[in-house]
């Protein structure tokens, strides 16, 4: 349930271009909603209303992690340093021993470690997709859902369990808890799928008027195969069978022609930048610089815990900006500023959250969607520069308290909605059996 909250003396990143960056500043939330931000003192505060001196703290919008497999945590450290190639063997060997019961505990420790890192919204491609919405329902965060969706020759695309299960998604909850859930589909990647599963999963998406989330030129192998089966490169393939007639949410991007990045900036397509996990399979990295120089809206993800160890977009910030100004040999790119709006702002377009109530902002009229961090870490003295420390200092465990529509998900180690424990042991129990 929403409570009021009422802060003071704190510094505040609002993310908005107006004034970015307010000092000794005040803060109302009023049902889930910003009602004041400013220097000023309120003329008047909510009658009901938790008051937090917050001159320790440095609040800011919430981070989205636009790329993951939140069930993948289980298997965190889970046959490290090991060629690509067999790693996946061993994934593989033990996801297919994993229930649906396991996919939702595991689905809620993903959620319970983003949450302690400061992510206000998710978005999630997986398979057991129905036990992954269910835990975001639960635990109160917003997340973008999509069942991981593939196919062989010989299937038929709406006789496949996966397209059911996401067409049963839809039609349930898109829009549940007035938008806080919002259900996609997928092309799980074009060597797992068909050109007939394209033209389904595009027709399908323009019908629903939906998304269309996939890994895309991840790794030089995959253009290759497409290049030797379809006779062209993965982006320009799909364009010819309508994928881009829809939004489409290409996680990574690494490989791709400038063609392939006109089709993308034509089609208004989202990049999710998943460093962390890419550079530890050794797929590469992308460069990020032509897809802004064309319009392309970026935003950042840590993909599944399984291949990067971690679900903290702080790190991911770090890496995108280090990486990048070393890629262009240019200090000045991928700024504090620039990287923090990606992993805001970049992942609400991404989701289609953009609009209305969830422009990435601390600004009245935005949903509450605020972490906090502890000014009086070590690591974050001194404040010289509020959005540097955020981005080049802080670690997700210097979040103090994650909310979302005004909600305390995370406060201090504390869960409200997330039995820790519970899930500790129904993990634990999971590893002795797979």
């Amino acid at each position: 349930m929403n409570q009021n909250h009422f802060f003071y003396h704190a510094t505040i990143i609002t993310l908005d271009e107006k004034c970015p960056v307010l000092f000794d500043a005040y803060l109302i939330i009023e049902q889930g909603t910003i009602s004041y931000v400013g220097t000023d003192y309120p003329q008047s505060l909510p009658a009901s209303c938790h008051s937090t001196d917050a001159s320790d703290l440095l609040l800011c919008p919430g981070l989205v992690n636009a790329h993951t497999h939140t069930p993948m945590t289980v298997l965190r450290g889970f046959k490290d340093d090991v060629p690509m190639e067999k790693w996946l063997e061993y994934v593989w060997a033990a996801e297919s021993a994993l229930t649906d019961q396991n996919y939702y505990y595991s689905s809620l420790l993903g959620i319970a470690e983003m949450l302690a890192y400061g992510t206000t919204s998710i978005s999630d491609m997986y398979r057991s997709s129905h036990t992954i919405l269910q835990a975001a329902i639960d635990s109160g965060i917003k997340a973008n859902i999509c069942e991981s969706i593939t196919n062989t020759s010989d299937q038929t695309p709406k006789d496949l369990l996966s397209v059911q299960k996401s067409l049963d998604l839809i039609h349930t909850y898109n829009g549940f808890d007035n938008g806080r859930i919002k259900c996609d589909t997928s092309i799980q990647s074009i060597f797992q799928t068909t050109p007939e599963l394209w033209e389904f999963i595009a027709d399908m998406a323009l019908k629903e008027n939906i998304s269309i989330h996939m890994h895309l030129c991840e790794t030089q192998s995959e253009v290759e195969y497409t290049l030797k089966n379809y006779g062209d490169t993965p982006i320009l393939c799909l364009e010819k069978h309508g994928v881009f007639n829809s939004h489409v949410v290409a996680a990574h991007g690494i490989y791709v022609t400038p063609d392939e990045i006109d089709i993308l900036a034509q089609n208004k397509s989202s990049v999710v930048h998943d460093p962390c996990s890419n550079l530890k399979c050794c797929c590469g990295f992308a460069n990020l610089k032509p897809f802004m120089q064309k319009g392309i809206n970026i935003a950042l993800g840590t993909d599944g815990v399984c291949s990067n160890n971690s679900g903290d977009l702080f790190e991911t910030m770090k890496f995108t900006a280090l990486n990048q100004k070393m890629l262009n040999n240019d200090t000045c790119f991928a700024d504090a500023y620039q990287v923090l709006t990606m992993a805001v702002k970049g992942g609400l377009k991404s989701q289609k959250r953009n609009k209305n109530k969830e422009a990435g902002m601390i600004a009245c009229g935005q949903d509450a969607d605020i972490i906090a961090v502890d000014l009086t870490h070590p690591g974050m003295i001194p404040i010289t520069s509020p959005m540097s420390n955020l981005v080049y200092a802080a670690h997700g465990n210097h979040v103090v308290f994650t909310m979302v529509r005004g909600n305390m998900l995370y406060y201090k180690g504390e869960f409200p909605t997330i039995d820790l424990e519970k899930v500790r042991y129904e993990v634990n129990r999971l590893l002795s059996e797979i």
